[in-house]
């Protein structure tokens, strides 16, 4: 069974090492990067099941970073996060293919339960469905994780 990857992107070194400790400590594994380009770097080269970016970055912001996700990556959820949230940025982002948006500070529990509703389920729930295409499990994957969900 492989494990899920979350990429964290955020450009405060001290913060975003401490959000790869409370995930790593929830039993999540991760990978930190402190820009978007280096976020594009290891999503083209590593698989990753979830990323959590910060909105406020440079050169490349967390819109920009998803705006080139959806080009590429468009199966990757995105949670982006913020401590200057407006109802307008939030909606941008949600429009943009955000699936969440958290505002700084949260709770590490809110951070850990977030990425756990994203996450795709157990591999072996998944590993023995007949599809061979990657739309299809995608589509499965997706159907299985709202069949989960409070929603």
């Amino acid at each position: 069974m492989t494990e899920n990857i979350v990429l964290i992107v955020e450009d405060d070194k001290s913060l975003g090492t401490a959000l790869s400790d409370t995930l790593e400590l929830a039993g999540i594994q991760t990978v930190h990067v402190t820009d978007g380009q280096a976020a594009l770097n290891i999503l083209a080269n590593q698989e990753v099941n979830l990323v959590v970016s910060d909105v406020q970055m440079k050169p490349m912001d967390g819109f920009t970073l998803l705006e080139n996700m959806r080009k590429r990556f468009a199966s990757i959820p995105v949670i982006l996060m913020t401590a200057f949230a407006t109802v307008e940025r939030a909606v941008s982002a949600m429009h943009l293919g955000a699936v969440d948006y958290l505002v700084k500070p949260f709770e590490s529990d809110v951070l850990i339960d977030k990425v756990s509703r994203y996450l795709p389920l157990e591999t072996q729930q998944t590993s023995s469905l007949i599809a061979e295409d990657l739309r299809t499990r995608e589509l499965v994957e997706m159907a299985l994780r709202v069949a989960h969900s409070d929603a």
